[in-house]
């Protein structure tokens, strides 16, 4: 993938430090990189060979606000990146700008939000608070967000009016390789007991439950579930059980629950949103792992990724069922411990986070 990343420049803060560690995992896996920095004064940045670097040096200083969005125009025709990622508020929103009015429709565009920006808006100068105004309006527009955390993403749906659908949530890559221990992950059980808890209805996504169970058994791994609840989509969810031929029983509704079911493997949880979730909670109080998407945003609240659970990154099953095999071959040691926590914020784990939205917001809807 030809990825191209557009920000102020490359040194002096968090957003700098994330770009050099995806930059430099990146190019360790084989990706074709090209940055383009705009901020006047660029420190020297120590970078992998064959990174191709474009600097905004306009002609005339005092237009460079004006001139930016033409000069990024140019330098992308010519270059074609297969996905343009940008980051920093100001960054997102002269990108978005240039895609609108030089119609690179074909360019699928990527923003990345590293803090809250409705909330700064009170405390800060005119010209931010016209940056965050525009953003407002422009970043639903993006083929997709990326966001630094659940809160950040919690803000960027309710002040900014993203899409869901074109939301992820990408932890930054803080500890490197060597700050971690050695702990491979365990085999996955041959077969997987996997637990649906909630009442029957649209926001809860049991049909999801079921095409998540569907692609593990595709994906090879001999799974059977439970439903414990009721409620108006019941007799469709058998339906759907027996038409595609999947091992799920209906249990009804058990309290509580962790003790009327036993040998469970993993709860997954597939609503579309939650405000926390309390059988997160449950569940990790019963030492039973737990899986739920990024997008429902209260679960992370309660779930500790790596410790308690996993978070799928978006609603595919592909995604879920990727989460619950970590969530089940981890070993009772490392969940109870930091390491795979500390493994969430990786920069393995947050490079492959990376490329999975880059690709995602690269198909067509």
């Amino acid at each position: 993938m030809h990825v191209g990343i557009f920000m102020p420049y490359l040194h002096g803060g968090g957003a700098e430090f994330v770009a050099r560690r995806w930059i430099w995992d990146l190019h360790a896996r084989g990706h074709r990189i090209t940055i383009y920095l705009y901020h006047p004064q660029q420190p020297p940045v120590a970078l992998p060979e064959n990174v191709v670097v474009h600097r905004f040096k306009p002609v005339w200083p005092s237009l460079r606000h004006l001139l930016l969005p033409s000069w990024l125009h140019r330098r992308v025709s010519r270059d074609q990146p297969d996905v343009l990622l940008s980051l920093l508020t100001y960054s997102n929103v002269v990108a978005l700008l240039t895609r609108a009015l030089f119609r690179h429709e074909n360019l699928p565009l990527v923003v990345s939000e590293r803090n809250m920006p409705s909330l700064e808006n009170s405390d800060v100068g005119l010209r931010d608070r016209l940056t965050c105004w525009l953003a407002r309006r422009l970043y639903r527009r993006a083929a997709g967000v990326l966001a630094i955390s659940h809160p950040v993403a919690g803000d960027l749906v309710s002040a900014f009016r993203v899409p869901a659908a074109r939301l992820y949530v990408v932890p930054n890559p803080i500890i490197s390789e060597h700050q971690l221990e050695a702990a491979p992950l365990t085999e996955t059980p041959r077969s997987l007991h996997i637990v649906f808890i909630g009442r029957l209805v649209m926001q809860k996504r049991p049909d999801l439950f079921l095409a998540v169970l569907s692609a593990m058994t595709e994906g090879g791994h001999d799974v059977r579930g439970t439903i414990i609840g009721d409620g108006p989509l019941r007799e469709q969810t058998e339906q759907e059980t027996d038409q595609l031929g999947l091992d799920v029983s209906f249990a009804g509704w058990q309290e509580p629950w962790w003790e009327a079911i036993s040998d469970i493997d993993c709860v997954l949880l597939t609503a579309r949103f939650e405000g926390l979730a309390n059988v997160l909670v449950e569940a990790a109080a019963a030492n039973i792992p737990s899986v739920a998407c990024s997008r429902a945003l209260g679960v992370a609240d309660a779930i500790v990724p790596g410790v308690t659970g996993e978070l799928a990154m978006t609603d595919r099953p592909s995604d879920y069922a990727e989460a619950v095999w970590r969530a089940c071959s981890r070993t009772p040691h490392e969940r109870n411990g930091l390491q795979g926590w500390l493994d969430h914020f990786s920069t393995e784990r947050s490079t492959t986070s990376l490329l999975a939205a880059l690709r995602a917001a690269s198909e067509p809807d």
